[in-house]
């Protein structure tokens, strides 16, 4: 037997009856106004758009060769805003079709019949947002169809309306009044209309006015509607104009003008002249669609790295979400995010060949954000790698230079904390790369991975084997410096390294700090059980407990010498170079408390020598 719900989904009810969907317009209107668009004010630009759709309209239809306008009109004591347009007004039948029908709109027709890319409205939402700022709404229009004709359409929050004949105002062309809500007031400001027109209409071609005045809000030329014939130097003067516009932070030092393109993407991108770092995220990027302002927010259509540009881009393929305030993210969106890195990298790469002292510039501003991008696109980094500056011990160097310095190597710094390797590598003017900060340590991997060479990172097994190469366990002098030297807390080690006249080094045993760490009873009560347990299992092969070791330097004279000393001179000359290396190579978070100690054993030292000495 076939239950209720089945037979409605098979049909084999009789008395099924097809009903319209009801809509409740207070409903309607409310999530609008709170959900749909971010401010109500979006109703001025939102009828601004109308009215200039009207004018292109116009054009469209009939070719006429006519100047055209949009005036806004304030009367802040009638609380009023009126928006006016001598486009191609509305026919009576238009009038019930497209403002008493919610969802239905001209444009979205007009275009899809024209293929008129000028045609700005789509959703036919547009005149739906006057009824969220406005207690009542009034249009007068009149049709270059039916010019001897005028109609005047009346509606109270859209639930009703009204349609009557109107006395002819003007010979074709929409005027519409907005009784503004108490609370939507400062819609009838000029100032605060300017600010909307400046922000949101810049680009279109349509003259837009307020009150009475005779010269347009919207007076900027985008570069991609300049004369062809301007020489580059002009070109790129009005660019660079272009630019401070938009980028209100930053002063633009390099300006990317984009090339014809498959996309029909317009625009141009820049370089911020601002010091950047790695965290750093100033990406700005204005993005219009037939020439109407969607928004400044969307930054994930340039690369990640590229937090030092800017740009506007338009686009009539852009497709905005209903409320016109953003993008949607489909196939065309992302073709102009691979499109726009791929463009990036290649004027970047064209500026480090053709522009070096723009490249200079820009290396001086964003070297640190550079090394993160050529690490992640190997074009750029082919391009680059040879200009772009490495922070070192010794300042910012090129590759080029690091290894002609480091003897052909690249040493690595892993961490800021001062190390025992440092002191020989100063000695020696070998510069150390910041491995710690942003893109260095991956900079130079990348570069042995394409160009091959050695990379010493100071602490590992490998950069001690370079440091110290091959330790000499049985020398004539092992007795006196395990004497001298070797306790609970210090191993000694015996080796030959350059240059010669550093005697010792003092190198931490990280591994064993760590070691007898994790073993002292303050970390068993510190450390949970299960933590406990995995780390002693990591430290568990470390046989040893002596957290330092001396390398004693087989090639200094001073060691050579020592052991022919006797007593309390040879004593207090090894206290005095002990002390002193350990000052050299550790840092006082790795000497922790007794860094006032190493200090005192050397005073102490350095006043037995003197006491000897007369």
């Amino acid at each position: 037997m076939i239950d209720t719900a089945q037979a409605v989904l098979c049909g084999h009810m009789t008395n099924t009856s097809i009903n319209n969907t009801a809509v409740n317009l207070d409903g309607l209107l409310e999530v609008l106004g709170k959900n749909l668009y971010s401010s109500p004010n979006v109703a001025v630009r939102e009828l601004i758009q109308n009215a200039v759709d009207a004018c292109q309209r116009h054009k469209l239809e009939t070719d006429d060769p006519s100047e055209y306008f949009v005036r806004l009109s304030c009367r802040p004591d009638l609380q009023q805003l009126i928006i006016e347009d001598n486009g191609s007004g509305l026919t009576l039948e238009e009038v019930k079709q497209f403002l008493a029908t919610i969802g239905s709109g001209y444009s979205r027709l007009l275009r899809h019949e024209t293929g008129s890319e000028d045609i700005v409205g789509y959703f036919g939402l547009g005149f739906l947002t006057a009824y969220i700022v406005s207690s009542k709404v009034q249009v007068t229009t009149t049709s270059y169809q039916t010019p001897d004709q005028s109609w005047q359409f009346s509606s109270a929050k859209g639930k009703t309306y009204a349609i009557a004949p109107a006395e002819k105002v003007t010979e074709r062309g929409t005027r519409v009044v907005l009784q503004l809500e108490e609370d939507y007031n400062n819609l009838a400001s000029a100032s605060f209309l300017r600010s909307v027109i400046e922000k949101y209409c810049c680009l279109l071609q349509v003259p837009i006015f307020i009150n009475a005045e005779t010269e347009p809000v919207n007076d900027l030329q985008a570069p991609w509607y300049r004369d062809a014939d301007l020489s580059p130097l002009r070109r790129s003067k009005l660019d660079l104009e272009f630019a401070n516009i938009f980028e209100t932070a930053f002063e633009p030092i390099a300006v990317f003008t984009l090339p014809e393109n498959p996309l029909d993407l317009k625009g141009l991108l820049w370089v911020q002249g601002s010091s950047t770092y790695a965290s750093s995220d100033n990406r700005n990027l204005s993005l219009f669609t037939r020439n109407m302002f969607i928004t400044d927010e969307d930054k994930e259509l340039l690369p990640r790295w590229a937090g030092f540009c800017g740009g506007v881009l338009e686009s009539s393929q852009f497709r905005p979400t209903a409320s016109r305030e953003s993008l949607q993210r489909d196939n065309y969106y992302r073709e102009v995010s691979a499109f726009l890195h791929e463009f990036l990298v290649g004027e970047l790469s064209r500026v480090v060949t053709e522009q070096p002292a723009s490249w200079r510039r820009i290396v001086s501003r964003h070297g640190q954000t550079l090394l993160g991008a050529a690490i992640t696109d190997d074009g750029f980094f082919q391009a680059s790698y040879k200009s772009l500056k490495i922070p070192t011990t010794d300042g910012e160097l090129t590759i080029p230079e690091l290894l002609k310095r480091g003897d052909g190597s690249i040493y690595i710094k892993p961490s800021s904390e001062a190390g025992h390797e440092e002191v020989l590598f100063r000695a020696r003017g070998n510069p150390l790369v910041k491995g710690y900060l942003f893109g260095a340590t991956g900079f130079c991997q990348k570069y042995q991975d394409w160009q091959g060479g050695q990379i010493f990172m100071l602490g590992s097994e490998d950069s001690r084997r370079n440091v110290f190469p091959g330790h000499i366990p049985d020398t004539k002098f092992e007795t006196v410096f395990k004497d001298l030297f070797e306790n609970d807390n210090y191993a000694v080690a015996f080796t030959r390294f350059e240059p010669d006249h550093i005697p010792l080094i003092v190198m931490e045993e990280r591994d064993i700090v760590t070691k007898n760490r994790i073993e002292a009873d303050e970390a068993d009560r510190r450390i949970s059980t299960a933590a406990l347990s995995l780390a002693r299992l990591t430290t568990a092969q470390e046989s040893k407990t002596q957290e330092r070791t001396i390398f004693v330097n087989l090639n200094n004279e001073l060691v050579n010498r020592l052991p022919e000393m006797t007593g309390t001179k040879r004593t207090n000359l090894a206290a005095l170079m002990k002390s002193l290396m350990e000052v050299l190579c550790l840092d006082s978070a790795q000497l922790e408390t007794g860094f006032d100690g190493v200090f005192s054993d050397f005073n102490q030292a350095m006043l037995s020598l003197l006491e000897g000495s007369k």
